[in-house]
């Protein structure tokens, strides 16, 4: 007869390695390895190449970008009147100086509004694709607030028309999820870092976010993860056993770049340094 803490010991172990691929189920990348490679190992400007008097996400920083031969990550969110604009913030406060949120401004308005004192306004997302024309790749992040919907499907309606590269990215995996069903031959890849690091980020959904169990809903092409926690276990785990393409987020110097290199990651989303090669 087995001994009972023989038993007891398979047992333990057997549970522990259904947990395991259940997770490995969970956390597994989709599969277009080919098709992403083109992107993976690019280097993208972030909200643009601004900076000296340059406002992000401007039509300046935007045609420095393609001038420089570099792919540029933006932001789209929706105005109040339902329209597609390039923007980071929820409100026009750190950028614009005025205390609104941006879906409380109409495109129209939102073009008035100069951004970080320059002359560059608020652009439209179709201003921005009109700019770019396809001459560098886009790495679009759709921003899509809690309780607020219609960016992804409008995104995803604008991109169909577009001629020119892209890939899009989100910290919502259940838009991204709803890019999977809308246009499934869209790359999409997830946002993600260690938010419990970070007091405010400490909760159910950041914590499945940062594991990466959420990608069961997206299935997402690559990982862009923050460049400071390339030794998260889970982003290992996914380019380990999944080879998944990853891109650092976001890369301020050559110091940090080589960090990111050395961690493995393939591309980069950088700011305020211009990266070699």
């Amino acid at each position: 007869m087995m001994n009972p803490l023989v038993i007891a010991l398979i047992c333990v172990l057997s549970i522990l390695t259904l947990f395991f691929l259940v997770y490995l189920f969970l956390i597994k990348p989709g599969k277009r390895r080919a098709e992403i490679d083109k992107f993976k190992s690019l280097k993208y400007a972030h909200r643009g190449l601004h900076g000296d008097g340059v406002a992000e996400n401007s039509l300046s920083a935007f045609r420095a970008a393609v001038e420089a031969g570099f792919g540029i990550e933006l932001d789209v969110r929706l105005s109040a009147d339902g329209e597609l604009v390039v923007y980071h913030d929820d409100t026009l406060l750190r950028v614009s100086g005025i205390d609104a949120r941006v879906d409380e401004k109409t495109a129209a308005e939102l073009s008035e509004i100069h951004l970080s004192e320059t002359a560059d306004t608020v652009p439209t997302f179709k201003e921005v694709l009109e700019l770019v024309d396809g001459r560098v790749p886009l790495l679009v992040e759709i921003k899509e607030d809690a309780g607020k919907y219609g960016v992804t499907e409008k995104t995803v309606e604008m991109l169909r028309g577009y001629g020119g590269d892209f890939i899009v990215e989100s910290f919502n995996p259940l838009a991204l999820g709803r890019v999977k069903k809308l246009a499934p031959e869209i790359m999409r890849g997830i946002l993600s870092q260690n938010f419990l690091s970070e007091k405010k980020y400490r909760t159910v959904t950041h914590f499945l976010l940062e594991i990466l169990v959420l990608n069961v809903i997206c299935r997402p092409d690559f990982i862009a993860f923050n460049c400071k926690h390339g030794k998260n276990a889970a982003l290992r785990l996914a380019r380990f056993i999944f080879r998944a393409p990853t891109l650092a987020w976001t890369v301020r110097s050559g110091e940090e770049e080589a960090l990111a290199k050395k961690r493995a990651f393939d591309g980069i989303i950088f700011e305020n340094y211009l990266p070699k090669g």
